[in-house]
């Protein structure tokens, strides 16, 4: 008798728990976010700004921080969410073609490993300052060049585009 009420209240048991993780079950999955035909993130704009660019061959986009400040030059910087940094010091800010050296418009990245490369005058890149809006300081622009290391040699720099808000 007592084994027999020992297995109704088990089974009794087991039916709520049962219950209660169906009712939980349903209640996840109706609160879930509804997929739509909108198109994803883009994860490297920052309050509409961006600093992006492919490096030899694969994106990078500046999405932890971003920020450019004109004083002497332009400065642009820019960090990626796995730690690697792009700064371009752009004495050229307006609408035009200029070339990226080492000693005008010069352009550094660093790897996440900590690799630095950086513009060179004997293998200068293109620099193109698409508009330069001074009334509410947003600078935008495109840029192509190689970069050197004096350890790991040269990474290419190709598609680079910028467009952001700057302090001066």
């Amino acid at each position: 008798m007592m084994i027999c009420l020992l297995l109704r209240l088990n089974i009794m048991f087991m039916k709520r728990a049962l219950t209660c993780l169906l009712i939980i079950s349903a209640l996840a999955t109706a609160c879930s976010k509804k997929k739509d035909d909108k198109p994803a993130a883009d994860n490297c704009l920052l309050n509409n700004y961006y600093l992006k660019a492919d490096i030899s061959g694969v994106a990078w986009c500046a999405n932890t921080t971003l920020f450019a400040d004109y004083a002497i030059v332009m400065t642009i910087n820019g960090i990626s969410s796995n730690g690697a940094t792009m700064t371009l010091e752009l004495d050229d800010v307006t609408t035009g073609t200029y070339t990226i050296k080492q000693d005008r418009n010069h352009i550094l990245y660093t790897s996440s490993l900590g690799v630095g490369y950086e513009s060179t005058n004997d293998n200068p890149g293109s620099l193109t300052i698409l508009s330069n809006d001074t009334a509410n300081n947003i600078i935008n622009g495109s840029f192509n060049v190689t970069l050197r290391s004096p350890v790991a040699g040269n990474v290419t720099v190709s598609n680079g585009t910028f467009k952001l808000f700057y302090t001066e």
